[in-house]
Order: C-alpha cells, then structure tokens, then sequence
C-alpha cells in the first residue's frame, strides 16, 4: 500500500471514531446533545414558541427532536461516505464500480455495527430505520463525491 493510500484512511477512521463517541453516549447525554438544535428548529416552526403551554412544547420539542438525531445520522454518515469513497480511491487496482461498491459495504456495514454498539449504551436501542438513515446518507456522500470528480474532469478537459 502506497503512502498517499494510507493516509486517505486516516481521516475515515478519526470519522468513524467520532460517530462511535457519539452512540457511546446514554440517552440522557444524547438527547442534551440535541435539545439546543431541537429548540432552534422549533422556535423556526412555531416563532411563538415559548408562549404554548408545556404539553405543547414537550411535544413539539420531542417531534424536533426526532428529526434533528435522524438529520445528524445522515449528515455525519454523509461525511463517511465522503470520506470511504475517497479511501477506496486510493487503490489504483480498483475500477470505479469497486471503488463505489466497496465504500458503500464497509458504510453500511459501519452503520450496522454502529446500532448494534448502542444496543448496549444504557438507554438507547439499535433501529433498523437508523442504519436504512445512515446508509441512505453514506449513499449520498458518495454520490456527491463522483459527481464532485467528474465535474472537476470535465473542467480539466475544457482548459487544456
């Protein structure tokens, strides 16, 4: 493995390091975690916010809530997907297809292993739907990534 291989891993795995960080937190942790953001989009949805009564606001806090932690997994498996395509590129022995193959398994497989690790963070559980939003977001980044290649190729091509 070449030396500029290697080092397109170091940023993959201080990535996946800060998601792992990220499900080690308990329930409490986590929903503090995202409570500021959640109050923000609220204060965005209803700008009279503070003037409902707590039942209201408990609720839409908790449905702005969901949505900030389901935006984040995709957000930050976007990155890895980012990230794991770039990886992949390193190996010069690998066509595209692999390449794409390859950083999409090793994100899927992540997320998978990274729900089955909050199976044991007390109060959180291992969904499903949170590896299908993890994946769906890794999908993207990679997506993003070779359009990115291909736009910057054919920039290249038009000024030689």
């Amino acid at each position: 493995m070449k030396k500029s291989t290697f080092i397109r891993w170091i940023p993959v795995v201080a990535w996946i390091t800060v998601i792992f960080l990220f499900s080690a937190q308990n329930a409490d942790n986590s929903t503090q975690t995202s409570s500021l953001p959640a109050e923000i989009l609220a204060g965005f949805f209803e700008p009279s916010f503070e003037e409902f009564d707590d039942a209201y606001k408990n609720m839409l806090l908790d449905r702005c809530q969901f949505i900030v932690r389901k935006l984040a997994h995709f957000s930050v498996y976007t990155v890895l997907g980012i990230l794991t395509y770039n990886a992949f590129r390193g190996f010069e022995k690998l066509s595209l297809r692999l390449s794409l193959l390859f950083s999409a398994l090793f994100c899927l497989i992540y997320a998978a292993s990274d729900e089955f690790h909050q199976y044991f963070v007390p109060g959180r559980n291992c969904q499903l739907r949170d590896v299908l939003i993890d994946f769906s977001g890794a999908v993207l980044g990679i997506a993003l990534t070779v359009l990115f290649i291909k736009l910057i190729g054919r920039l290249r091509k038009r000024h030689e």
